[in-house]
């Protein structure tokens, strides 16, 4: 019977999993900004403003006139495309400003180099937005993003088409965040997604992205041709990419990033990351906080949280160890908390009265948070796998009798999706009973 708090982050996941991307370690500021400062695709964008002094004549579309952009790649040492391409991220950042087909240095004009860190870094953003503007690479830093792992160029048409297929299947659930971009996802323009796919021709934006620092290309260690390049997202690339999702509604969790909040907020996203990440992010929040505090906001997140969240406080509650003693006994008052802290305080050598009214209770809602997270199959098999099928079945059929308000929820689960017939036919009963006493 699974009255055991042992499992935090492993649970397995069910269809509400789909929203979440990858949990992602993110770089210090400093270095972010460092990162900023040295992009060469941004420090070209101020050295061509320099070149461009004030009152430049420009074109009717803001860009250098073709003599100009000519004279600029002789003194810079620069392509007319890297001309353009700087010229487009000084205007788009406003390193310059044109007014009257005159261009002349902008607010932002030395940023770069002089200006606060955050300055220097919404200055590399805006420069960001006007890259994936120019090459509409939204839906390819997306892809790789999702990836979390460098992909090989010959496979990014790959990697982009299953974001797109990710984020289609996302946006056909109900009340699942939309993205202001259109219904395939963030970034990615809406079309038909039995349609052709796009090109896979993104050498010119991939340049873009690697000379503003936002991805960096390496090398496949088995395979020495051009297709065995690989292209990943650089840590201010993930920073920024993350950014963007998260403002769209996505669920993008940082490894670390609830270590300062509550416990509600680490409880949280413990199901997005796998087991080893889970106890880093576990530690990471118990090393901010003496043993007795943890203790005391976990009860508090349990005795207000969801059964999901219910469980994984007392799982993180044996990571406290015996200093939570004294505060999960005063738990043993309140009905919510009481079945829980009654079998960890068991687990951990204490006497603890526990009732076959509390058993049942806690089976009940330890089942209601695996479904939370799981699908029904995985319920089913992972609720009740140490008793055999007649004693599961007699279980199940007294079941209908807990005060809990997700009985007949759990009841219907184990009718639809029980192997064995008699379960299955014990639970369809309860869940009638359940639901003629409501």
């Amino acid at each position: 019977m699974a009255t055991s708090h042992e499992s935090v982050s492993s649970r397995p996941r069910g269809a509400a999993s789909l929203t979440r991307m990858p949990p992602v370690r993110l770089a210090s500021r400093e270095e972010l900004t460092a990162a900023a400062r040295v992009a060469p695709l941004l420090r070209v964008a101020q050295d061509l403003a320099a070149w461009a002094g004030k009152d430049r004549p420009v074109t009717g579309s803001g860009d250098l006139t073709t003599t100009d952009a000519a004279e600029a790649a002789g003194t810079l040492d620069l392509s007319l495309d890297e001309i353009h391409a700087a010229w487009a991220i000084a205007i788009g950042t406003d390193i310059m400003a044109v007014e009257d087909d005159q261009a002349s240095p902008g607010e932002r004009f030395g940023v770069l180099g002089a200006g606060r860190p955050d300055d220097a870094l919404d200055l590399w953003s805006a420069a960001l937005e006007t890259v994936l503007g120019l090459e509409n690479l939204d839906g390819l830093t997306t892809a790789l993003y999702t990836a979390g792992r460098p992909v090989r160029l010959d496979a990014l048409f790959e990697a982009y088409a299953a974001a797109v297929g990710a984020m289609t299947d996302q946006a056909d659930q109900p009340n699942q965040p939309a993205s202001a971009s259109g219904p395939d996802g963030p970034g990615l323009s809406a079309g038909d997604p039995d349609g052709p796919p796009p090109s896979p021709g993104l050498e010119p934006g991939l340049e873009l992205l690697a000379d503003l620092g936002v991805v960096e290309l390496g090398a496949d260690s088995e395979d020495d041709d051009e297709g065995g390049l690989t292209v990943t997202l650089s840590p201010i690339g993930l920073w920024a990419v993350r950014d963007r999702l998260q403002q769209r509604g996505w669920r993008v969790p940082v490894l670390g990033g609830s270590a300062d909040g509550g416990a509600a907020a680490v409880l949280a996203v413990l199901a997005d990351y796998d087991a080893e990440d889970g106890e880093a992010e576990i530690a990471a929040w118990l090393a901010r906080r003496s043993p007795e505090q943890a203790a005391e906001e976990l009860t508090a997140a349990a005795s207000q949280g969801s059964p999901g969240l219910r469980g994984a406080a007392f799982a993180v509650m044996d990571r406290v160890g015996t200093a939570a003693v004294p505060t999960v006994r005063r738990a043993l008052a309140n009905p919510v908390l009481r079945p829980h802290a009654a079998v960890w305080l068991r687990e951990h050598g204490e006497e603890a009265a526990l009732s076959r009214e509390d058993s049942a209770w806690l089976l009940v809602d330890l089942g209601a948070g695996l479904l939370e997270e799981a699908a029904p199959d995985d319920v089913v098999a992972e609720l009740l796998p140490d008793l055999p099928p007649h004693a599961q079945a007699e279980l199940v059929a007294g079941l209908w009798r807990v005060e809990h308000p997700a009985v007949t929820e759990l009841l219907t689960t184990l009718s639809d999706h029980h192997p064995e017939p008699d379960v299955a036919k014990a639970a369809r009963k309860a869940a009638f009973k359940a639901r003629s006493r409501l």
